[in-house]
């Protein structure tokens, strides 16, 4: 009898270690340390150089050695049916002992506009359900014009879906919307490091990391800094290291050009309380920046082109010019903590680069002329915070 009791009480202990056991490993996947949310929008001219990012990202996971989640979302359209008939979303986990799982499809979804409002929200909110995590970072991949607005005859703004595209505040909006704040936002897109970008993407994430000018084709290079988008700490040090990758990257390939920024967005306020003191002591000295003037000014400083041109120029050239080549200390001291890493490479060079000035960020200046982007630049936060709605022009 008592061999009978001590056999039961035996297996009662090994039951609940076991059931311990099981529940520690529950617990222990329902977050990862970080996820982070690539969203490609690839059903356009540029869908062929998107796609290679796909097995860009597979090769640099394997290089990562801390545990994860790198989620993709797709949309390609009619480009590569074979593999991804329909907009798909699927992940990545990557273990504590760095080990890479295969490719799981957590969502496929009927074909839609990925440059939706609506859609976007309920693809993030998916993520953000089936993929939890600690903390998040955002990368987004497409066409893009920075702060302009959404216009087919000539702009992409953001995202290009089979002609579709997004306004930043209306994509601001929707990030705001899904209650993830980010630890970084990637674009791998053209044009996005300009003041107006940044100031409407200031409250959703604590860094971004944009271009000022054009992003080659074939965009970011993934192979190399997933290591450090994926790495939860020491985080400013980690996105300096993925734009530094960058740069290295396109200084080595046969059409050297790349220009980046890591911008620091609590800073963006006390950046445009500085502007806003300028401008309006400056106000009198905009009357220089005329037609031919701007156009001098396009040539040595402007970061759009072909049809983008005065779009956006170097924002420390503006700020130079407007003061008189006298920019303030305390300008040059907030610049420098708002953009926090700045990088080029001008072998094959786009636009021009000035080594002096180069300050990583660009600024829209208006003209009377210029109706329609003056009108929308009016309905950006930048306009108010700035001073610009203190002048006239």
């Amino acid at each position: 009898m008592k061999n009978l009791i001590a056999f039961s009480l035996f297996l009662c202990v090994i039951v609940m270690s076991l059931t311990a056991c099981h529940d520690d490993e529950e617990e222990q996947k329902v977050e990862a340390t970080r996820a982070v949310f690539m969203y490609l929008v690839a059903d356009n001219s540029i869908s062929k150089d998107i796609y290679p990012n796909i097995a860009a990202v597979e090769e640099g996971l394997k290089q990562v050695g801390s545990p994860g989640t790198f989620v993709i979302y797709w949309d390609g359209g009619d480009h590569y049916k074979n593999e991804f008939p329909q907009p798909t979303l699927f992940k990545y986990e990557v273990g504590s002992d760095g080990e890479v799982g295969k490719r799981e499809v957590v969502q496929i979804y009927d074909e839609q506009n990925s440059v939706s409002p609506e859609v976007m929200l309920k693809v993030f909110k998916d993520m953000k359900t089936l993929c939890p995590a600690e903390t998040y970072g955002l990368i987004f991949g497409s066409h893009a014009s920075g702060w302009l607005p959404v216009d087919r005859s000539r702009t992409r703004s953001f995202g290009d879906d089979d002609g579709n595209e997004i306004d930043i505040p209306d994509l601001a909006s929707v990030l705001s919307e899904t209650s993830i704040h980010f630890d970084f936002i990637l674009m791998d897109a053209c044009l996005m490091s300009q003041v107006e970008v940044a100031y409407e993407l200031r409250d959703v994430a604590d860094y971004l990391i944009l271009s000022p000018a054009e992003v080659m084709s074939q965009g970011f290079p993934y192979k190399d800094i997933v290591k450090y988008l994926l790495n939860p700490t020491d985080k400013e040090q980690n996105l300096i290291r993925a734009a530094q990758g960058y740069i290295d990257y396109y200084r080595k390939q046969t059409y050297p050009w790349a220009t980046i920024a890591v911008v620091k967005t609590d800073e963006l306020a006390a950046l445009a309380a500085l502007t806003h003191s300028i401008i309006v002591e400056y106000q009198e000295n905009l009357k220089k920046f005329t037609p031919f003037m701007l156009t001098s000014f396009q040539y040595e400083y402007g970061f759009g082109r072909s049809g983008l041109d005065r779009s956006s120029y170097d924002f420390r050239a503006f700020i130079r010019e407007l003061t008189d080549d006298n920019i303030p200390a305390s300008f040059e001291e907030q610049l420098g903590k708002t953009v926090v890493f700045k990088g080029y490479v001008d072998g094959y060079p786009l636009v021009n680069i000035d080594e002096e000035i180069y300050s990583g960020i660009g600024c829209y200046i208006p003209y009377s002329s210029f109706t329609k982007w003056n009108a929308y630049f009016k309905t950006l936060q930048w306009y108010s915070a700035s001073g610009w709605a203190n002048t006239q022009f």
